[in-house]
């Protein structure tokens, strides 16, 4: 009897070695996930903004520009509302690089530590000598332009001078060198308003389609009237 009851004894014995074996491995199991998760987390991290273009003296969305961080060659484009992001990135010291045609490049030093950056504002002072300011100055010296980006090959029309002469107003065309193309559609659109409060609407019938920003001035102007 005695030997059964230590038999006996030494199973219950084991039992709870074994339970105790098993809790110990669970948490070794649960803290090793909650490490694997708090790794994957760190360098599961993000920077996100948004950008603006100072043109003159307003703030306007880019159409659209580059954005490149130096370190890990991640590149990306702003969106039509000008908001950006990059994913995957580690903590650490980042410049990221706004690359855009028509402004200077601009350089900013992020700290990423231990969570994301969000709601980043980035600013881009525009360089292109061309926006509202000018055109008004052009309107009050009477030589308004409607300014063109004919590339290479300039395109010329055989209305072109018909249409200077009756409206007043000159084409200029940047070929290859133009400015950035919100420098541009800033300027024509006064340009645009000023023809639409001396003539009317007639000279847009008339007027090249390719004049830049005209389609967007249009469009907007057949909302604004719904």
């Amino acid at each position: 009897v005695g030997g059964h009851l230590e038999n006996e004894n030494m199973t219950e014995e084991q039992k709870a070695l074994n339970n105790l074996l098993r809790i110990t491995f669970l948490v070794v199991l649960v803290f090793a996930g909650l490490s694997l998760n708090a790794q994957t987390s760190k360098n599961n991290l993000r920077i996100s903004g948004s950008l603006k273009l100072l043109v003159g003296l307003e703030l306007i969305t880019p159409e659209e520009a580059v954005l490149e961080i130096a370190q890990t060659h991640f590149v990306t484009t702003s969106d039509s509302l000008g908001n950006f992001h990059f994913n995957n990135l580690k903590p650490g010291i980042y410049n990221l690089k706004v690359i855009g045609f028509g402004y200077q490049p601009l350089d900013t030093i992020i700290k990423l530590e231990n969570k994301s950056i969000d709601n980043l504002k980035l600013l881009i002072i525009s360089d292109c000598g061309i926006n509202k300011e000018i055109a008004e100055r052009d309107i009050r010296e009477h030589r308004p332009r409607l300014l063109l980006v004919g590339g290479i090959a300039p395109v010329i029309y055989r209305d072109e001078n018909k249409f200077e002469k009756e409206y007043k107003v000159k084409y200029y065309d940047f070929g290859c060198n133009a400015p950035a193309n919100e420098c541009i559609i800033q300027y024509n659109e006064q340009i645009f308003k000023y023809l639409d409060k001396k003539y009317g609407k007639s000279w847009r019938k008339k007027v090249r389609q390719d004049v830049v920003g005209l389609k967007k001035y249009e469009k907007t102007n057949r909302q604004q009237r719904l």
